[in-house]
C-alpha cells in the first residue's frame, strides 16, 4: 500500500478494524454480537458522541447509527483484546498485533490533537494502518471465492454524509436512497476508497444513465474524489448516480468491464 497521510491512516485503520469486528463477531456470536463484545459503560457513551457529531456536522444529512461507529479507538483495542479469537484468523497472534495497535493509538492521539508527527512516526502510522488494512483485505477476500484477484470498494460516502455498507461483493455493493432533493446547479462530491489484493491502480468513474461524468485513478487505499454537477437533464425523482471501480491493469474484471459499484439515488427537482 502507498504511504498514507496521517489523517487517512487513522480512517483506514479504524474502518478496517470496525469492518473486521462486525463480520467476525457476527459469525462467532450471532445477531446479538454487539451486546456481547461491548460493555454497558462503553455503550453509555454512544448517544452523547452521536449528539456531538450531529451538532458538529449540521450540514450533514446522514449521521452513522450508534454502535462501533462511536466506539473510540482505545475501546476498540480493549474489545479486541477481550475477544481476540474471532479476529485471529485475520490479525494473527494477539501479542504482536495488539502491541502494534497500542502504538498506533498513541500516534493517533498526536494526530487527533493537531500535533505534527515526525517523519519516522508518519511512516510508522502509515505502515501499521497498511498492515491492518491488508490483513483484513486478505481475510475478507478469502470469504469471497474470487477475492484473491478482484478489487472491491471499501467505503463510499457523499457530501451529505450518506455512507454505503460496502461489505457485499455483488456487482452493486450497496445503494443509498438518500431522500435528498437537489436541483440543477448543485454540486455533490463523493469520496471512496478501494482495496485490492493485487495492489493495482484503481480506476473510478461517476456515471449517470449511460454517460460518464467524472473519473479518477488512485492507488489502492487512497481516497478517490468524484464530483457530480447536477444539470436539467438529470431531473427525476429516482436519479441514480453509479460509482464504478475497476483495476487499471487487470486483464480480467469481476463483472464485464468493472469490478465493483455503488449507487446513490436522489430526487432531482426542476429548477426554481
Amino acid at each position: 500500500m502507498a504511504t498514507l497521510e496521517p489523517e487517512v491512516a487513522l480512517t483506514t485503520c479504524e474502518n478496517a478494524l470496525r469492518e473486521l469486528m462486525a463480520h467476525a463477531y457476527s459469525e462467532a456470536y450471532g445477531t446479538e454480537w454487539l451486546q456481547k463484545v461491548t460493555t454497558e459503560k462503553q455503550r453509555a457513551g454512544w448517544p452523547n458522541r452521536k449528539s456531538e457529531e450531529t451538532l458538529r456536522r449540521k450540514g450533514a444529512a446522514a449521521i452513522p447509527n450508534e454502535g462501533l461507529a462511536y466506539t473510540n479507538f482505545y475501546d476498540l483495542i480493549d474489545i479486541a483484546e477481550q475477544h481476540w479469537e474471532p479476529l485471529s484468523r485475520a490479525l494473527g497472534k494477539r501479542q504482536s498485533t495488539h502491541n502494534l495497535l497500542k502504538r498506533f493509538g498513541d500516534l493517533r492521539n498526536t494526530v487527533a490533537h493537531g500535533r505534527p508527527l515526525l517523519a519516522f512516526e508518519q511512516d510508522l502510522i502509515s505502515g501499521i494502518a497498511g498492515q491492518i488494512r491488508n490483513q483484513v483485505t486478505i481475510y475478507m477476500s478469502n470469504k469471497d471465492q474470487a477475492g484473491d484477484y478482484y478489487p472491491r470498494i471499501d467505503s463510499a460516502i457523499d457530501s451529505f454524509g450518506h455512507e454505503i455498507d460496502c461489505s457485499k461483493v455483488d456487482l452493486i455493493s450497496g445503494r443509498a436512497y438518500t431522500e435528498i432533493g437537489v436541483r440543477p446547479g448543485d454540486i455533490i462530491t463523493f469520496r471512496m476508497t478501494g482495496v485490492d489484493p493485487q495492489d493495482r491502480l484503481l480506476h473510478w468513474s461517476l456515471n449517470f444513465q449511460l454517460e460518464t461524468l467524472d473519473s479518477v485513478i488512485t492507488k489502492a487505499g487512497e481516497v478517490a474524489t468524484l464530483t457530480w454537477n447536477v444539470i436539467e437533464s438529470h431531473v427525476g425523482e429516482l436519479a441514480n448516480v453509479e460509482i464504478r471501480m475497476k483495476s487499471v491493469n487487470g486483464k480480467f474484471h469481476r463483472y464485464s468491464d468493472i469490478d465493483h459499484a455503488v449507487n446513490f439515488i436522489y430526487a432531482v427537482r426542476p429548477p426554481l
